[in-house]
């Protein structure tokens, strides 16, 4: 969920309460019990999706249209019960689609806007920003072949794990492991594994520093 600051000035940073990991007691009852309200609609739409990847898909982009509040409780409550796996605390937003049903996602976990998941594992406290997209790997269609089109050849899928504590930046494309508390900047392409706590950043990500150590003059952050 968006933050809370007092003021926000332009060319200066404000620090942000994010209601998400540190909403008042009121607002995480009131978010419970609009779930349990939901179950009469979700349970059944999740039990149908698990029959069929197709019905899932369909499903899961039918409820990624769904605005802000609304979606994010139904979203949430609909992955519970659809996914391999959906923690507490999932703030999934507007426009996210989910094109497999083994997915698995921990707790205390924000998916950001118009994101798509492929096969995935998603730790703990992981972030992933605006209109990423973790893909099944680097190899989705043959090339080797040019007697017959490449949607015509076989490809090759397989899961990624993105780990406790990863920020997965925004327009970021992921075909690799991202190691527990790694960061990956916006607009980078992952086509390595990336190692626990490294940042990394560019087309194709090169790592920059690990967490914890100085930042460069230059970070592209």
């Amino acid at each position: 969920m968006p933050g809370q600051a007092s003021t926000i000035e332009r060319g200066r940073y404000t620090d942000v309460e994010y209601l998400q990991f540190r909403a008042p007691r009121w607002i995480e009852v009131a978010r419970t019990v609009a779930g349990i309200l939901t179950w009469p609609v979700v349970w059944p739409l999740a039990m149908l999706s698990r029959t069929s990847d197709m019905l899932f898909r369909t499903v899961s982009e039918l409820l990624s249209l769904l605005p802000y509040v609304v979606g994010v409780v139904v979203r949430a409550e609909f992955y519970r019960f659809a996914l391999a796996r959906c923690g507490r605390n999932v703030v999934i937003e507007l426009g996210v689609v989910f094109i497999y049903r083994d997915i698995s996602i921990g707790d205390n976990v924000t998916i950001n806007r118009y994101s798509v998941i492929h096969h995935c594992d998603i730790g703990s406290y992981a972030l992933v920003g605006e209109h990423s997209v973790l893909l099944s790997g680097s190899r989705q269609h043959d090339i080797d072949r040019t007697d017959i089109p490449m949607a015509l050849q076989r490809g090759r899928k397989k899961r990624i794990a993105i780990g406790d504590d990863c920020w997965i930046g925004a327009h970021a494309v992921v075909m690799e492991d991202v190691g527990r508390g790694a960061i990956v900047g916006a607009g980078a392409i992952v086509t390595k594994p990336v190692g626990e706590l490294m940042i990394v950043a560019g087309n194709p990500a090169r790592p920059i520093r690990r967490r914890g150590e100085p930042a460069p003059a230059t970070d592209p952050r």
